[in-house]
């Protein structure tokens, strides 16, 4: 059975391409559908992938509104050069130079459907006030800056012919000379197996670190000192320098933010809206 969008022919090599662009997030995602359900499944939705791109292609190419003045060969040209020149991009492509009218064609169409996009895109109205302030409580997660330690660390690796036993009493031996005369900069350039920075590792939230070292980093207060402890990397001993609080963002600093995710989703909105009005009037048959 062949595919028919208006009269046009849908080549089943597109169709089995969208199948296999979607088949490894699709499988992931569906993994406890029976193969076949989820091949099924994944047939059908790659069909209709390929019907709406080809409704919204033949609704670009019914605009009969010339494009911008030397706007084609500028993209022609931009491929050739991204290619690396003319002879390679014909090369790679496995295109002749014969081609190129053909080539420019799908150029021009392929300029006509972005136009399109844009201009549905850019006809859905501005988010109103109510609409940024609802989408920013209900994402305050999004515009929140998780609380931060920077801290610095003595660390030891040890190796096969380290004996374990000498590190530890050595961490022992620099964390009672911290103590005592509070030199952690000094130690750390001296006898620390990452001395760069007198062993500073900047800001970090959660989740940056190993975990050993995130818990001991962020149970602590600012200037505190830890014992000596150990992660998959060797022996550590780490000072916190300082913390900030979780803090979350003013309305006013991610306007901006929210307003361009709120237009990306309505002009998403609008073209799907577009695509099933080009639907209803279309005529697509298996032949």
């Amino acid at each position: 059975m062949a595919l028919y969008v208006n009269g046009e022919l849908v080549d089943e090599k597109e169709i089995q391409a969208e199948i296999e662009r979607l088949r490894p997030e699709y499988e992931r995602v569906f993994a406890e559908m029976s193969e076949e359900d989820r091949e099924k499944q994944l047939s059908e939705w790659s069909r209709e992938n390929v019907v709406e791109r080809f409704l919204l292609k033949q609704a670009a190419e019914q605009d009969s509104e010339p494009l911008e003045e030397g706007a084609v060969e500028n993209a022609f040209d931009t491929m050739l050069e991204q290619a690396g020149g003319r002879a390679d991009f014909f090369n790679k492509s496995g295109l002749s130079p014969d081609n190129e009218d053909e080539i420019k064609k799908d150029v021009e169409n392929r300029l006509r459907l972005e136009r399109l996009m844009e201009k549905i895109s850019n006809s859905v109205a501005e988010p109103s006030q109510k609409a940024i302030e609802k989408y920013y409580n209900d994402n305050t997660d999004k515009f929140t800056i998780p609380e931060m330690v920077r801290a610095a660390h003595i660390v030891k690796h040890p190796n096969a012919e380290d004996d374990v036993e000498r590190v530890q009493q050595e961490m022992g031996e620099i964390l009672h000379e911290i103590r005592t005369k509070d030199n952690f900069e000094e130690l750390a350039q001296k006898y620390s197996d990452c001395p760069d920075n007198a062993g500073d590792l900047g800001f970090f939230p959660r989740g940056q670190m190993v975990q050993a070292f995130e818990d001991v980093a962020f149970s602590m207060e600012a200037g505190q000192v830890s014992d000596v402890f150990q992660s998959e990397f060797g022996y550590h001993i780490a000072k916190v320098t300082s913390k900030k609080p979780e803090v979350l963002c003013p309305i006013e600093e991610v306007r901006e933010v929210i307003l361009k995710e709120l237009n990306q989703a309505a002009g998403q909105k609008a073209i799907e809206k577009f695509i099933d009005g080009e639907r209803a009037k279309a005529e697509i048959e298996e032949k």
